[in-house]
């Protein structure tokens, strides 16, 4: 990581390349066309693993996580085992229930009886699922995950 940042910086000007040959330091330096082309390949490689690291965190690996819930008006937290890309809830219960993702300072989601949330990001965001009901109610969830 550290030869990127580097590289970078040099690219952009903010490190200073000194040329120095037989040990002193050369006025109007000529960069030896090897040194440039390492210069610009380390630079290249550095754009491909940021975009491979784009790919594969959109990429599904199939893996499932299921859980089965009872929801009251107690938050119930769920902290998903590894993060999801995507997620169905079904609600199988007879009262509405509310569905928040990862931060409860987000909107919810309200899922009705015998209705379901589908939710599909493209990244693997998904690491906890908040459910409650209104005050006195209840309901059966069932959720599917997937990474």
């Amino acid at each position: 990581m550290e030869t990127e940042k580097l590289i970078q910086n040099i690219l952009d000007g903010k490190q200073n390349i000194e040329v120095v040959e037989n040990g002193k330091s050369v006025t109007n330096p000529r960069i030896d066309p090897a040194v440039m082309s390492f210069i610009m390949q380390a630079s290249q490689l550095a754009q491909i693993v940021k975009i491979r690291k784009y790919f594969d965190d959109r990429t599904s690996h199939g893996l499932i996580q299921t859980y089965d819930v009872t929801v009251t008006d107690e938050l119930k937290e769920i902290k998903v085992d590894f993060p999801a890309q995507s997620f169905s809830l079904f609600n199988d219960g007879t009262d509405t229930v509310n569905v928040w993702v990862n931060d409860l300072g987000r909107p919810k989601r309200s899922v009705k009886s015998n209705e379901a949330l589908n939710l599909n990001y493209e990244t693997h965001k998904i690491k906890y699922i908040y459910l409650q009901c209104a005050s006195g109610q209840s309901a059966s969830v069932r959720i599917v995950a997937k990474d």
